[in-house]
Formats: structure tokens, sequence, C-alpha cells
């Protein structure tokens, strides 16, 4: 006969959880940390380590989509990140 064991949890770790986001929430609004989706062209080459110069080519070439909205041209900091994923260097 095979006995089932379950895991064993501690009956606080929703609560530790849930402190836990509330109080990185209240980190980020406070130190104006509210991670924007869209980001300016300023804005993602700031947040993927390049200058303006080289993301506008990147736009221009088609490595990298964007949204325009009239003349505004914004990046999808989920692409960006899926950008930088792909060009992780593993061992």
């Amino acid at each position: 006969m095979t006995s089932t064991s379950t895991p064993v949890t501690n009956p606080f770790d929703p609560l530790v959880e849930a402190i836990a986001k509330r109080t990185a929430e209240i980190l980020r609004h406070d130190l104006g940390l509210e991670a924007k989706r869209l980001l300016t062209v300023k804005e993602a080459a700031d947040y993927i380590s390049r200058s303006e110069r080289s993301l506008r080519q990147m736009i221009a070439n088609g490595t990298l989509p964007v949204i325009r909205e009239g003349r505004a041209v914004r990046l999808d900091r989920r692409v960006l990140d899926e950008w930088i994923d792909l060009r992780e260097f593993k061992r």
C-alpha cells in the first residue's frame, strides 16, 4: 500500500504574498517606478541600453515593431523584453 503525502503549506503564505505584493506596488508608486507598457524612443533606447540613433535604425530596418499614432512613435516594453531575451547569452 502506498501512502500519498500532501505538501505541507504554511497557513500564512497567502497573507505574506499579499503583503509583499502590496508593498511592492506602494514602493513602485512612491518611487515613480510605475512600469509603462508603451515607451518613447528615448525611453526605449535607455531601456535596452542603446543610443536613440541606433534604436531608430532598428525601427527603420524592421528589427523592432512600433506603434504609431500620428507622428508619435511608441515601442511596447514586452517586445523589447523579447528582443533582450533572444540575445541573452547562455553557457
